[in-house]
């Protein structure tokens, strides 16, 4: 159990989340927001927080918070505990490979089916992400929207309903580990070059109409992702 002065120095008393008064679904708000938390590092990894502070600081009951909690837990994201406080759960390297693994099955099958049913109109579309992507400037939340919506860009031919929400959900796993590593990085002029040619990559390859080719280049492109968070993780110190 979490002791009442470990709840005081929550991670919510230590940062502060946005507000998510405003007219449509308090529990869809609050998901959200709570989930940004996690995905950009304001909740840390191992950090807990007590639902009473959170709902204060989001400034709503504590029952659409109870219930977007339940979400997160359903995603990986959470961890509910016994009484009134939660936890976000920490960042693990077999549950990184796990996701990853989840990931080359289902994204490399999907970009062998959809490369022949890839439009002209598709590749443009791909594109023009790609480039809001690599150089515009944009905050962090803006960012990864806009990569999100450049991979769906060449999946989308062969996406069915039940694979977009099974990606929402590998994808909202792996965020949390992705963008803490990719932001850790400089956003220089170097590094949006090297993101640039990581993502055309996978353009180039959908535009030879190739299954195999673009199945291997979306499977390198994890792979080298994968590589680079359990980099990251492994040159974390210790867990005292």
């Amino acid at each position: 159990m979490v002791s009442e002065a470990s709840l005081e120095k929550s991670a919510v008393g230590r940062v502060g989340l946005r507000s998510v008064a405003g007219p449509n679904s308090a529990v869809d708000r609050v998901t959200a927001e709570i989930r940004r938390g996690v995905l950009n590092g304001t909740l840390k990894a191992g950090s807990s927080f007590s639902i009473a502070d959170l709902s204060a600081q989001l400034g709503v009951s504590h029952i659409p918070v109870r219930e977007a909690l339940r979400r997160l837990e359903t995603q990986g994201l959470i961890t509910l505990r016994p009484g009134r406080s939660a936890i976000v759960n920490p960042l693990d390297r077999d549950e990184l490979r796990s996701i990853y693994r989840l990931r080359k099955l289902i994204e490399c099958d999907l970009a062998a089916r959809a490369c022949i049913g890839l439009t002209p109109a598709d590749l443009d579309e791909a594109e023009r992400l790609l480039k809001a992507f690599t150089h515009y400037e944009l905050d962090a939340d803006e960012s990864w929207e806009i990569h999100k919506q450049f991979h769906l860009a060449l999946l989308r031919p062969a996406l069915t309903e039940w694979d977009l929400r099974l990606l929402e959900q590998l994808w909202h796993a792996c965020d949390r580990y992705t963008r803490v590593v990719y932001e850790t990085y400089q956003i220089d002029r170097e590094e949006r070059r090297r993101r640039e040619i990581a993502h055309r990559l996978l353009i180039d390859a959908a535009r030879t109409g190739s299954p195999a080719e673009l199945k291997l280049a979306v499977n390198e492109h994890l792979a080298e992702h994968e590589l680079a968070c359990l980099e990251w993780m492994a040159a974390l110190p210790p867990s005292p």
